[in-house]
């Protein structure tokens, strides 16, 4: 075989492999699926064990979207939900006193992280998606500032630009 089949087979593979990849976890229906399936499609960005057992995959940074995803799996490891967690929703669940790990568990990890020079903590923002508005940009906004205790305490908006 002649370098450029060689070659032209290799760019078909590439190819495949792509086409293979858009299909993501997002495409899984509960119940059909075990949780080893679901991390040999794709690796999670973390991984929440629940307190009954239960666990879930996040997935944030999603392809061709800006939402973060959780699947949960039951104690039996099949899928058993499909989440998108950058929502108003979840935004109420955020309270005064939440730990940067506790308001992940609720958003998915932040699309940007930046320093807030006047109190010294930080800005996490995700980017909200909302089906009725007409507006281009939406954003949930939340700010972690340390206080002397070492108690972490948020503010949380959403932003229209």
């Amino acid at each position: 075989m002649n370098v450029a089949k060689w070659m032209s087979l290799g760019l078909v593979s590439v190819v495949l492999a792509a086409c293979a990849s858009i299909q993501g976890v997002e495409h899984f229906k509960p119940g059909t699926v075990s949780i080893e399936q679901v991390r040999a499609r794709e690796k999670p960005s973390a991984e929440w064990k629940n307190a009954d057992g239960t666990l879930t995959l996040e997935y944030d940074a999603r392809p061709d979207t800006d939402q973060n995803l959780m699947l949960d799996f039951d104690d039996k490891g099949r899928l058993s939900a499909i989440r998108e967690v950058i929502t108003l929703e979840n935004l109420a669940l955020l309270r005064l006193a939440m730990t940067k790990m506790e308001v992940r568990r609720i958003l998915g990890n932040p699309r940007h992280v930046s320093k807030d020079g006047v109190t010294g903590g930080e800005f996490w923002e995700w980017p909200l998606d909302l089906p009725d508005s007409t507006l281009p940009q939406n954003q949930i906004s939340v700010l972690f500032h340390p206080v002397a205790d070492g108690v972490v305490r948020i503010t949380r908006s959403v932003r229209y630009p």
